[in-house]
């Protein structure tokens, strides 16, 4: 049955207003048109007001307006209603002030908090636009604080996600919350100004035992475009502090050290990622959030240390509601078999997904017989010979000899050492400078890196078997286990990276497949932007430089007639192209390190 009047609990519907567009009135009326009977609506008005008051009193004559000073973020402007509304009878609606709900949106969440018993709620959120493209479907996020939007880029509402469950967070923009439980968690944290805000007041909330639902039915439009609205901020570093903010002060006391390690080698990793793909921004945004943290930590401390009463639950349980493994990684997989092919058509699913599980099971099957078939040098190490020469005992050697000035090449010279040397100690973190294992996986690694190649380079082809016909075939080509028994580690690079460069000729030649099973062309030409042209043309040069320079230094060492001098000639030209475009990353330089032999391949001066 329908609450009505005095029988329904009291919701305020509380707005932070920062300099409204011409779509506001818009929001207003939205608001104004809500059936829920007991509801009262407060604006916060931040920042230099204006007409806005004015603008709130002609469309919503009841409201209640009050003015913040300064624009101390949407958190803590909200938490003004712990201080203007007194009981803790009812719930508060928290609202940004680009959403326009559905008339009967309030009504909606109400009721499924009371059947599912819920602490916090939030709508289905859907583009302002376009009403039939989904925004937000809940959040979900990992142990790192990385968000999982759930729904893909451009997701046509087809009803798929019309479920009333369960979800981690919802986003701020539309949230209904139990009055008691707002106050008994203190609120948006004041330290949280923009981003990261939801998900830390829902973190927050199942520590307390509550549950987070979302509830489809109801629905809201949401213009969610903060970063054109304050240009001012850095958007990039507020995410990536507050998110940081979130793990530290919230991550139970059993994990965290073990999730401050992980954090700090997964923003390492993504920095590396970050820098071959040009998001140079977020890469600087990530590390020096990571590296703030070192002066917050008393902070974090004393944050913790008031949040101890808050816990009653477990840590364990909180933890089985985040995302397992990383939502970045999940939510980029997920775009790419989902992107856009063609900027002049509509966003589809790429047809590859219809196969089900049947990549899961290929990828299954290859690295199992992979595995099978190099267990001898998975447990017992690769040996000595051919061109798998031993590494340095410790990573502080080979940094020292990186730093000594002193090249052990032949009798001796004093010129510079290659960069690989560094870049080779610092690998040694991932295995705990284990020497050994890092020369085993970047041996028998390389079988992986080209199934990984050939299988993004079968991404042109629209179906999966495809894809899996081309992993397949690739595997099954029998020169790797060749060069693993005859000791040619250059050799096994330059296989490892041919699906790799022709995959990045293909998308700099701008050849894409049509994005659908029925059309008559498979493959078409599409227009590449500079950046991406530039990203590319950079990272095929870095392949090239890597994966040639080994054997430009075999041909070197076997003769120099005609033929060899003239190839020599061209693999020289070539790394010259590769160092040209690609900076002083590219190269590979096989030799000896510190007197001792060095594996070749290693990223050059």
């Amino acid at each position: 049955m329908e609450p009505s009047g005095s029988l329904a609990p009291p919701v305020v519907a509380v707005m932070v207003v920062h300099q409204p567009g011409p779509w506001f009135e818009e929001v207003l009326d939205a608001l104004a048109k809500q059936d829920y009977g007991n509801l009262r609506n407060l604006f916060l008005v931040v920042g230099d007001p204006g007409d806005t008051p004015e603008r709130i009193r002609e469309r919503v004559p009841n409201a209640f307006v009050r003015a913040v000073q300064s624009n101390p973020g949407f958190g803590s402007a909200a938490n003004e209603v712990l201080r203007l509304v007194e009981g803790d009878n009812g719930f508060f609606c928290f609202l940004h002030d680009d959403v326009a709900l559905d008339p009967g949106a309030i009504r909606l969440l109400v009721e499924e908090l009371y059947r599912s018993n819920a602490g916090i709620v939030g709508p289905k959120l859907v583009t302002w636009a376009d009403p039939s493209v989904l925004q937000h479907v809940g959040l979900g996020v990992d142990r790192f604080g990385e968000i999982d939007p759930i729904v893909e880029p451009g997701e046509v509402d087809q009803e798929q996600h019309d479920s009333v469950c369960d979800t981690f967070a919802v986003p701020s923009a539309c949230l209904l919350v139990r009055a008691d439980l707002f106050r008994t968690i203190g609120g948006f944290d004041p330290a949280i100004e923009f981003y990261g805000d939801d998900v830390d007041l829902c973190w927050r909330a199942h520590l307390g035992g509550a549950r987070v639902m979302v509830v489809p039915a109801a629905r809201a439009r949401h213009r969610e475009q903060l970063a054109q609205r304050r240009p001012d901020l850095a958007h990039a570093t507020l995410v990536a502090r507050n998110r940081m903010r979130s793990v530290a002060t919230l991550t139970g006391a059993s994990r965290l050290p073990l999730v401050s390690l992980q954090l700090v080698l997964v923003t390492l990793a993504e920095a590396v990622v970050g820098v071959l793909t040009g998001r140079f921004r977020e890469v600087g945004a990530s590390l020096t959030s990571l590296l703030a943290m070192v002066p917050r930590t008393p902070g974090y401390f004393a944050r913790r240390r008031a949040l101890v009463k808050l816990r009653e639950v477990p840590d364990s349980e909180v933890a089985v509601l985040q995302v397992r493994g990383s939502a970045r990684l999940t939510s980029y997989i997920r775009s790419r078999d989902s992107r856009q092919v063609d900027p002049d058509s509509t966003t589809e699913r790429r047809w590859r997904q219809t196969a089900g599980s049947a990549p899961a099971l290929a990828w299954l099957a290859v690295g199992g017989l992979a595995v099978i078939g190099s267990r001898q040098l998975l447990t017992g190490g690769v040996p000595y010979f051919g061109e798998f020469l031993a590494f340095p005992a410790s990573p502080r050697t080979v940094f020292g000899d990186y730093l000594s000035g002193w090249s052990g090449h032949g009798l001796g010279s004093t010129t510079a050492n290659p960069t690989g040397l560094a870049l080779l100690a610092a690998s040694s973190v991932g295995t705990l400078f284990h020497m050994e294992l890092l020369r085993t996986l970047l041996i028998v690694g390389l079988l992986f890196v080209g199934y990984l190649g050939i299988w993004r380079l079968a991404s042109l082809f629209p179906t999966a078997r495809a894809r899996i016909t081309a992993l397949v075939v690739y595997a099954a080509v029998p020169l790797p286990s060749q060069m693993l028994s005859n000791g040619r580690w250059a050799a096994l690079v330059c296989f490892a990276a041919a699906p790799w460069a022709l995959h990045h000729m293909r998308r700099i030649a701008g050849i894409e497949t049509s994005g659908s099973r029925h059309d008559d062309a498979v493959e078409h030409s599409v227009a590449v932007p500079r950046r991406r042209l530039v990203r590319w043309s950079a990272q095929l040069a870095l392949i090239t430089a890597v994966a040639v320079r080994p054997l430009r230094v075999r041909i070197a060492a076997r003769g120099h007639g005609p033929a060899h001098r003239c190839l020599h000639a061209a693999v020289r030209w070539l790394v010259a192209c590769g160092r040209h475009r690609g900076g002083r990353r590219g190269g590979c330089h096989g030799g000896r390190v510190g007197g001792q032999p060095a594996v070749g391949a290693l990223v050059g001066r």
